[in-house]
């Protein structure tokens, strides 16, 4: 069995059963091959490794490699750009080791959240997609450095660039918005641009879209009579599937149940 996530930036394969590629590089990719269970026979440069749960394997872009698991064991593999690898802010991080013994249980937990994250929310509107790729490339630098990326000093509420997104913000939330782009606004990396914003509004940049689209939601349909489905997409909501999750999960209640509770008063 394989299950996968593919993003710009890295991608994330669970092996499990029988499975077995053949000798490969990747050239303009890191792969970290950590063991969830049973043994990984792999090959790395004509090397024989048996990689047993937890001992992960960091291969540099362009090393030939190839492995075999059989009954009973699975194998997380992560691919990741070498620019997306290493804060870009932060020159304290050194290259990953080559060998390197992984928290099983911890590895287990994030691929889980990633995939449960994957499964819940909207990944046709592009700043999601962001907001997620952001999250688990932090969540992986964790994995391989042990300690948290450090904060900009960027990240304070006063910071007056960050005053300027929520503005452009405010100004063009029913537009399609991105995590790069409102993080250039901001002068910071797309990761820090997320918690720095978090750390300002209480929410990431995408759940404080959908509170603006929800408000103005709220009004349009008290003030005018314009269908739900014409409101969704004068709002940004990529479908009325969308809008709907996104207003019941805020309101209590249904677009058409608002409605009609706002006309009774």
């Amino acid at each position: 069995m394989r299950m996968q996530i593919v993003m710009p930036q890295l991608e994330v394969h669970r092996f499990s059963s029988p499975f077995e590629n053949t000798p490969h590089t990747h050239d303009d990719q890191y792969q970290i091959t950590i063991p969830l269970q049973g043994t990984c026979h792999f090959t790395h440069e004509h090397k024989q490794l048996a990689l047993p749960p937890g001992e992960g394997i960091v291969l540099q872009p362009s090393d030939r490699h190839s492995f075999y698991i059989g009954d009973g064991t699975g194998v997380v593999v992560i691919r990741i750009r070498p620019e997306s690898l290493y804060p870009g802010d932060s020159s304290v991080y050194s290259e990953p080791r080559h060998r390197k013994q992984f928290d099983v249980s911890r590895v287990s937990r994030v691929f889980r959240q990633w995939t449960a994250d994957m499964m819940a929310l909207d990944m046709a509107d592009p700043l999601v997609e962001e907001e997620l790729e952001a999250r688990m490339i932090c969540d992986l630098r964790e994995l391989i450095w042990e300690r948290t990326v450090p904060a900009s000093p960027k990240m304070v509420a006063a910071d007056r660039h960050l005053a300027q997104v929520l503005e452009y913000v405010h100004a063009h939330f029913t537009e399609q918005l991105s995590v790069s782009s409102l993080a250039a606004m901001a002068m910071q990396s797309r990761y820090h641009f997320i918690r720095s914003f978090k750390s300002l509004t209480g929410v990431p940049p995408y759940q404080y879209v959908l509170q603006l689209r929800v408000r103005e939601a709220m009004e349009q349909l008290k003030k005018s009579a314009d269908t739900v489905t014409d409101i969704s997409f004068n709002l940004g909501f990529s479908s009325t599937s969308q809008f709907f999750r996104a207003f019941a999960k805020m309101t209590g209640m249904t677009p058409e149940q608002y409605r009609k509770s706002e006309g009774r008063r």
